[in-house]
């Protein structure tokens, strides 16, 4: 019995332990992520229920979005782009016998990460706190308001909060302000339930689990301001109105409460507004939960994210880069809304209520370093909503009544990212099984997207990236991203053993695509790959798309580099960031690409110029492959972490969807919309990747390693076949020292297939000491290296009559090189700084290639 008991005391003591470790963990992480600011900007926080947005730097929310039981929100803007004018609480406060006065009017000093945010404004007389923090497991976010008395007497603090709870649908965004209410004085909560079949009949409730109020009123006036001049309190002595509307007679719905307590100096009032939304016979349920419950909601809820933030490390010792990176995290963590009974990844907390395809695929680029259960969640989940004709969705969301699927059309650029998403999972996973449910899909995809190949180009009828305009003509961005798409579909489909038959042709139409992205879209005048229209006529904007040219190695080094230079020239604000085209006149050519509504926006505005973080991701990721990295790592320090954004023109922590790129006006110049955006986070971490590690061709993972003089070490977690490695690099140079696995050594630079379970890459850059494969295009099975005879061997797969080209880096110049068991003739040797760069050549007659090379 003793040895039972124990057992247990010594259970108990270690996940006690455990915890204690796990939460100074997370508190570590939290103050690495927080960020203190104040001045005008625009706030963004949430979960999968509730996500609330702010602007001008005031604790005064515009907008609620709610995700359960469906997609409605609390925003009375009738303009998208002046919905920073109408808000939807008023905050009122009267201390002593001084005058009722509205609060919370002008930007205060506020704490911000991508989970929740607390401001503070403080005077002689008050300190006020007001905090928006979120539940992990109920739709509900939690408001809480700490008001403490700062001068040095007794005195009666009246508190006023009013929220207008009319809803907007989704998609249609059809306001609904008719509902009855209830009021349940034992919990302080108000309940609007509206009876619209747009809304799914959802109750919104608003509870108190602090301070009960003194009275209340369900009653909405439909006043969007946060100094309303009509407002009953603001106007009146004494209660409220305490009205209800009934079902018999419903109304426009509000939950305002006032309170009020007799605080001592230094005394405080604690005020906890429960906000949320769910069906009509689950909200008392939901309340009576979270009135003793909120806090550890809240602390779940922090805690996940800061799990999330945690699977999965990327280290390069400079504290800007590395809180950036933290914080891109949480947004991945943060940036995901519950639809129709799962919970998914979603562009940001409040503005978008849709599953877009192109925005998961996008983001899951980079995740796929770390995160591999993500990415395939994504991928089957893409599938899942196909049609039956296997055409992925471009969208999926709640409208009107029921949930719908917009399916991608044959020029829908999902397509491209489906497939070149895929192939990157594939490369990191070895997941065939996830593959083979995938590929009937990649194929409908493919046969889709090369429905727009014509006079061996790519045709589109949109501009460059964007999902508006109409003018069918040769595009340069579709083009480079068919290409890759063939490229990966051909990696696929061999480790498949699929359409073995076809790939070649595939192939074939790949390099010749190729071939004439250069011969017929470079523009030797304007240095730069451009587009045309489909009367024959060039288009000579510069646009951010050509530069995947560059990235996905596309181009020979004097084109890249003149596209690095041009784009440099005409698309780079060196404060803010990359505009999106250039020049900025969309508004004067629209007979030509037949907008709607102005919806190109006016010039440096939106898609006109504006700046977008694909674009300076592109950019960087441009520099990188012409050799300038620590050009690249200037530019991302200074234009896409929180620091840089922050010191920048009207900056403010965030990473955005979209930057206000005119400069001739700086009250608007570099300000931001929509501050927390998931794939703005997703580029940011691909972008360190490949700045400091990373090389993914269509075949491999290719490890590209770089230090500049500030950083002694970076380390980062790497997924390859399926396996999670902790890569390390020291050292300073051009060339490796050293690549050991574990304690072994490892002759390459390409993640070979058959690399058994390890834990460390282990990387030193110097000299160049022994030789290693550096890159080579098609899939490294295995590899090693024999120092007694100077014998480098590697075997390749790849599919019959391809033609496979490999590097390798030696501090000995090669004497014969074998091609399965014979001397092969097809390879160079080229001297550079301590060794050669030998570029071996192979056809191969069959899929596995085996070469040895002599030194």
């Amino acid at each position: 019995m003793k040895n039972i008991l124990l057992f247990i005391i010594l259970i108990v003591s270690s996940l006690f332990t455990a915890n204690i470790i796990c939460q100074s963990r997370n508190n570590e992480l939290n103050k690495k992520i927080d960020v203190r600011f104040k001045g005008s900007s625009q706030i963004e926080v949430g979960s999968p229920y509730v996500g609330v947005e702010l602007h001008h730097g005031s604790f005064i929310p515009e907008r609620i979005s709610f995700y359960y039981p469906v997609a409605n929100s609390i925003d009375m803007s009738t303009d998208y782009f002046k919905r920073d004018t109408t808000f939807i609480m008023a905050f009122g406060l009267k201390i002593g016998n001084g005058k009722k006065h509205w609060i919370g009017t002008k930007p205060i000093p506020y704490i911000l990460n991508p989970y929740s945010v607390t401001f503070s404004d403080n005077n002689k007389n008050r300190d006020i706190s007001v905090s928006y923090e979120f539940c992990k497991s109920k739709p509900a976010m939690i408001i809480k308001y700490v008001i403490t008395n700062k001068s040095n007497s007794e005195k009666l603090f009246e508190f006023y909060t009013h929220l207008e709870t009319s809803i907007k649908t989704s998609h249609t965004y059809a306001l609904v302000n008719r509902a009855s209410t209830q009021y349940d004085n034992n919990t302080g909560t108000i309940y609007a339930n509206f009876e619209d079949e747009g809304t799914k009949q959802a109750e919104l409730f608003v509870s108190n689990a602090g301070l009960k109020p003194q009275s209340f009123s369900s009653n909405g006036e439909m006043d969007y301001s946060c100094e309303p001049s009509n407002d009953y309190w603001f106007n009146h002595e004494g209660q409220l109105n305490e009205k209800i509307l009934t079902k018999d007679n419903p109304g426009i719905p509000a939950a305002v409460f006032l309170y009020t307590e007799k605080l001592k100096p230094d005394q405080k009032m604690v005020v906890v507004q429960i906000v949320g939304s769910s069906e009509q016979t689950e909200g008392r349920k939901i309340v009576n939960y979270l009135q003793n419950n909120y806090q550890k909601e809240i602390s779940d809820y922090k805690d996940y994210i800061l799990s999330r933030v945690a699977n999965g490390k990327f280290s390069t010792n400079d504290k800007i880069l590395d809180q950036s990176y933290l914080w891109a995290k949480a947004v991945l963590a943060v940036d995901k809304h519950y639809i129709n009974g799962e919970i998914r990844p979603m562009p940001c907390p409040v503005e978008y209520n849709f599953y877009f395809t192109h925005d998961v695929m996008l983001t899951d680029l980079a995740a796929v370093n770390f995160d591999l259960p993500r990415v395939k969640e994504d991928l089957l989940y893409t599938i899942k909503h196909a049609n039956s004709e296997k055409v992925i969705p471009h969208a999926y969301y709640w409208k009107d009544s029921v949930y719908t699927t917009e399916y991608a059309e044959s020029d829908n650029w999902n397509h491209f990212w489906f497939i070149i998403n895929a192939a990157s999972y594939l490369r990191h996973s070895g997941d065939i099984a996830t593959l083979m449910k995938l590929y009937p899909y990649l194929e409908k995809s493919l046969s889709l997207s090369l429905q727009n190949k014509k006079e061996d180009l790519m045709w589109e009828y949109r501009p460059d990236w964007w999902d508006i305009g109409h003018n069918y003509g040769p595009r340069a961005y579709t083009t480079i991203l068919e290409i890759k798409t063939l490229r990966d579909y051909v990696y696929i489909s061999t480790l498949l053993n699929k359409n073995v038959s076809k790939l070649a042709e595939y192939q074939n139409i790949a390099d010749l695509l190729n071939k004439n992205l250069i011969t017929k879209l470079w523009d030797n005048k304007l240095n730069y790959l451009m587009n045309y229209y489909n009367e024959g006529g060039e288009d000579t904007h510069y646009y951010i798309g050509s530069l995947l040219a560059a990235h996905f190695n596309l181009l020979n080094k004097s084109l890249l580099n003149k596209l690095v230079e041009s784009a440099k020239a005409k698309l780079l604000d060196p404060k803010i960031g990359v505009y999106d085209v250039y020049p900025m006149d969309f508004e004067k050519i629209n007979a030509i690409w037949n907008f709607v509504d102005k919806e190109e926006g006016a010039p440096y505005y939106y898609i006109n110029g504006g700046i977008w973080p694909h674009g300076n991701s592109w950019y960087a990721l441009s520099l990188i492959a012409d050799n300038k990295k620590a050009e690249a790592l200037n530019f991302i320090k200074k234009v896409m972490t929180i620091d840089g954004i922050i010191k920048s023109p009207n900056g403010q922590p965030a990473m955005y969807e979209v930057r206000i790129g005119d400069r001739q006006n700086p009250k608007v110049y570099g300000t931001i919309d929509k501050p927390e955006f998931m794939w703005s986070a997703g580029w940011y971490i691909y972008s360190l990747y490949h700045l400091f590690g990373i090389k993914e061709n269509d075949w491999n993972i290719q490890l590209n390693p770089y230090i500049n003089d500030q950083n002694k070490e970076i380390n980062f977690t790497l997924t390859s076949y399926g396996k999670k490695y902790n890569v390390n690099i020291k050292g300073h140079g051009e060339y490796i020292s050293s690549i050991q696995s574990d304690e072994k050594n490892l002759p390459t630079l390409i993640i070979p297939a058959s690399l058994k379970e390890i834990k460390n890459i282990n990387i030193v850059m110097g000299k160049i000491l022994s030789p290693y494969i550096s890159n080579t295009n098609a899939q490294l099975i295995s590899c090693s290296y024999n120092k007694e005879n100077k014998t480098l061997s590697f075997s390749l797969n790849a599919f019959a009559e391809y033609k496979s080209k490999t590097e390798i880096i030696s501090p000995y110049k090669p004497i014969k090189i074998f091609l399965d068991g014979e001397i092969t003739n097809n390879w160079i040797a080229n001297k550079v700084n301590g060794g050669y760069l030998v570029k071996v050549s192979a056809d191969s007659k069959s899929n596995n290639i085996k070469l040895e090379v002599q030194f």
